[in-house]
């Protein structure tokens, strides 16, 4: 594969999704970089999460699985890094929280200790393109990171929630289409499965794991996407979501967007759309 311009502007599924969220909230965020007030508990418990996995899987690809205090200290570490480094906007108490990510921590390891990656936090930089139809986005490539990669071909990601899978969901994620269509780019081969590892925070702390795949049609779907949001950034279409809702609610920038005098969508603006 060619060697990838760094310099080149990129695109991520975060931002992706962002822009279908509420265009407004990601030019706050991406376009103004605009800092979060405070970070939300549940961004906290999946990094912190996150961390302790990315631990036990390297050892297990290393061939020197964790024991279960290295993992829970793993876990720990994070935890104090990121109270350190974040005002935290908690919603559930954080003793509580804390005491769940140990159980789940050890919940994971328990599900996936015979497992064995050849591949964890595997980052990629690839080219906007669609092999089936040949849509190609010149202006940027797309970065991301698959959490592991299994010695039969299965791409596995971690994910932390506070209620179980649904099925459907999974089967609808535009995150694991995209690591799809990345591991196909990186591997010239289609995978075997995503296997999705989530780590619910009920009551009492479960890990569930599903499986899910995609075909070529999912990936030139979602390379499509990425095209019309792209053209819609370029055009400065920015506009508040007008559906709200959930996504409204844990936005970080309600008091912004309540202001009304964004020049992100201004009569200006829409003025120049137009002229386009």
């Amino acid at each position: 594969m060619r060697i990838l311009n760094e310099e080149k502007p990129h695109f991520s599924i975060s931002q992706l999704n962002c822009y279908l969220q509420c265009p407004l909230q990601y030019y706050f965020q991406y376009e103004l970089g605009i800092a979060w007030e405070k970070t939300p508990s549940a961004v906290v418990f999946g990094s912190t999460v996150h961390t302790a996995v990315e631990a036990i899987n390297r050892g297990l690809m290393d061939g020197n699985p964790l024991k279960n205090i290295e993992a829970e200290n793993a876990f720990l570490d994070s935890w104090k890094d990121n109270l350190k480094e974040n005002q935290i906007a908690w919603k559930e108490d954080p003793s509580e929280l804390f005491e769940k990510g140990k159980v789940l921590i050890q919940l994971y390891y328990d599900q996936m200790r015979k497992e064995k990656p050849t591949e964890v936090e595997l980052p990629f930089r690839l080219p906007l393109v669609d092999p089936s139809t040949g849509l190609f986005i010149e202006k940027r490539d797309v970065v991301g990171k698959l959490d592991a990669i299994l010695t039969d071909d299965t791409i596995v990601e971690i994910k932390t929630t506070g209620r179980s899978p649904v099925q459907q969901e999974i089967d609808q994620n535009i995150q694991l289409t995209l690591y799809s269509w990345a591991f196909r780019m990186l591997y010239g081969k289609p995978e075997k499965a995503i296997k999705v590892v989530s780590l619910v925070k009920t009551k009492e702390p479960k890990v569930i794991i599903t499986d899910t795949r995609r075909a070529a049609r999912e990936h030139s779907w979602l390379i499509a996407t990425f095209a019309q949001v792209i053209r819609g950034i370029e055009l400065k279409l920015f506009y508040p979501n007008p559906i709200g809702g959930f996504g409204c609610f844990n936005c970080q920038y309600q008091e912004k967007c309540k202001e009304g005098d964004n020049d992100a969508y201004s009569f200006q603006d829409l003025q120049a759309v137009d002229a386009a």
